[in-house]
């Protein structure tokens, strides 16, 4: 089971709901395909990798923070 990436993605996108959804096709091998979501968005991907990218853009696009501010930060 390909857990790990899961949760290293989850651990780096904590304000991304990280999740995945396994693609069977009678002929050949099954496929895992990676979604994330937040305020709307979705992005999907077939590796770890790609998907942190496509997180990533999205935040910048949409000039979000990539984690929670913590205790005392203030954002503006």
């Amino acid at each position: 089971m390909q857990q790990g990436d899961i949760e290293r993605l989850r651990e780096v996108h904590p304000l991304w709901r990280i999740g995945s959804v396994w693609a069977s096709a009678a002929n050949g091998p099954d496929s895992r395909r990676l979604t994330a979501s937040r305020d709307g968005i979705q992005v999907h991907a077939w590796t770890a990798e790609e998907l942190s990218a496509c997180i990533a853009y999205e935040e910048e696009r949409n000039d979000w923070p990539a984690a929670p501010a913590g205790p005392g930060v203030r954002r503006s």
